[in-house]
């Protein structure tokens, strides 16, 4: 059989399937949701739906905000640098302060790591791939004693 004979059979058959029908609840939920939709406050609408007394109100609410903004800005900007130079003043006189705190720091982390870890270090990778060996070995016992058969590669 060809493909062009499958498509028409199927198209055929297709064809004389029925049509399908919406739920008898399909009309009254779309109707309801409509309704519901329609019914909504004029805030919750689209801005091109509002009353126009509310759309007026909003661009001059807009405009003021913008304006005020722009005038504000300067003031803004001088309080900003007056409040960035006295923190970078302060936070410039402790550096010297902090500095010698993370000098004392790390010189006693490089004490404690050359008198206390370093020297077991090999010891502790030796214990770890130990370890390591015996759940391998563990693992493989494990299966021989429950599955009854060695590990397959």
């Amino acid at each position: 059989m060809r493909p062009a004979d499958v498509e028409r059979i199927v198209a055929r058959e297709l064809r004389r399937l029925p049509a399908p029908r919406a739920p008898q609840t399909l009309l009254p939920r779309v109707l309801a949701a409509v309704q519901a939709w329609s019914r909504r406050p004029w805030y919750a609408r689209e801005w091109f739906t509002w009353p126009l007394v509310w759309q007026l109100t909003s661009i001059a609410l807009l405009t003021l905000i913008l304006f005020g903004g722009t005038a504000l800005l300067p003031v803004v900007q001088v309080f900003v640098r007056g409040t960035a130079s006295t923190l970078t003043s302060t936070v410039a006189s402790r550096v010297p302060d902090i500095a010698s705190g993370a000098e004392v720091t790390a010189n006693t982390a490089r004490v404690l790591w050359r008198a206390l870890i370093q020297p077991f270090l090999p010891y502790a990778f030796v214990l770890v791939g130990l370890m390591c060996l015996a759940c391998a070995t563990f693992a493989v016992a494990l299966n021989r004693a429950v599955f009854g058969r060695a590990l397959h590669s």
